[in-house]
């Protein structure tokens, strides 16, 4: 699993199609997987290509960085045919052609997807270059179904390009979660060993030893972090997961406010019992935290 800072040399989804057969819904469908994927991951070759560019080399260069290449076919995709009449995909200079042959040569995941009432094409009607792209499985993407359509694939590519919009923030929360829950349970951690050893050697208790009811409760802040994280990623993971962090929300909600309570009914100036009970609850607590964020998996739904 890499890390939410990391970034793979290959992550950009190439979006291959003929104008004259798909341009409108390319864009659409670029706008719409870059909701999901980012900006920066996507590229068309109208939006992706800046004033005197050599358009030749940016299309190498961004089929050399691609994870995926999707190719949208129209029903003119394959009858498109130049001056002379000649299909254009048998044409050495056709740029739909090139792409898609070298993200087949490149051996990137290619996904073919269908619109208009397309089919997708037999091997023997398409170049030998491109014979590969008949075996690929297609999806239709229509008008009626658009969001959903769209979201499929989304999922699609999902499992072969990693590090989409929502799987970055999942990422991003289950890091400042672990890193709070277990940052300040070793400085509690750390502090409990210290005091309780000079306890041992004749300290009057922890509290004369330096570790304070502050220190002992070092450990609920991460929990409470952690349950906010948990909160936060419910609508966004696996539902088969969501119970997982359900218990986490609820587990950091009872865990935090039950001591407080306690201590507030009580209202005592916490003798070294009660700060070492306290410091018991709150890493039993925090080790149970760390076991939902495992559990959760933090996965997209």
């Amino acid at each position: 699993m890499p890390l939410p800072w990391t970034k793979s040399a290959r992550d950009k989804i190439f979006v291959n199609y003929r104008r004259t057969d798909a341009q409108g819904f390319a864009g659409r469908l670029a706008d719409s997987l870059t909701q999901h994927f980012g900006a920066e991951r996507v590229f068309r070759d109208v939006t992706g290509i800046d004033y005197g560019q050599d358009f030749e080399q940016v299309i190498v260069q961004r089929i050399e960085e691609a994870c995926a290449i999707i190719v949208v076919i129209g029903d003119q995709w394959l009858s498109a045919a130049d001056e002379n009449g000649k299909p254009r995909l048998f044409d050495a200079d056709d740029y739909v052609s090139r792409e898609i042959a070298a993200a087949l040569e490149a051996d990137v995941v290619v996904v073919p997807v269908l619109i208009g009432g397309a089919t997708m094409p037999r091997k023997e009607e398409l170049p030998a270059a491109l014979a590969d792209l008949a075996m690929r499985n297609a999806i239709t993407i229509s008008d009626e179904r658009w969001a959903f359509d769209v979201q499929r694939l989304a999922k699609v590519l999902a499992i072969d390009v990693e590090g989409s919009v929502t799987q970055s923030k999942l990422d991003l929360m289950r890091s400042v979660a672990l890193l709070g829950l277990t940052a300040l349970s070793l400085f509690a951690t750390i502090g409990f060993t210290h005091a309780a050893i000079a306890w041992a050697h004749g300290a009057p208790s922890l509290r004369e030893a330096g570790y304070t009811p502050l220190a002992s409760a070092m450990q609920f802040f991460g929990i409470i972090l952690a349950g906010v994280m948990f909160l936060m990623c419910v609508p966004m993971i696996e539902a088969s997961r969501r119970k997982y962090a359900w218990a986490g929300v609820g587990l950091a909600t009872i865990g935090t406010t039950a001591p407080f309570v306690h201590y507030a009914i009580r209202n005592v100036d916490m003798p070294s019992i009660s700060i070492a009970i306290n410091y018991a609850a709150s890493m039993s607590v925090a080790v149970g935290m760390l076991a939902l964020v495992a559990l959760v998996g933090f996965r997209e739904k």
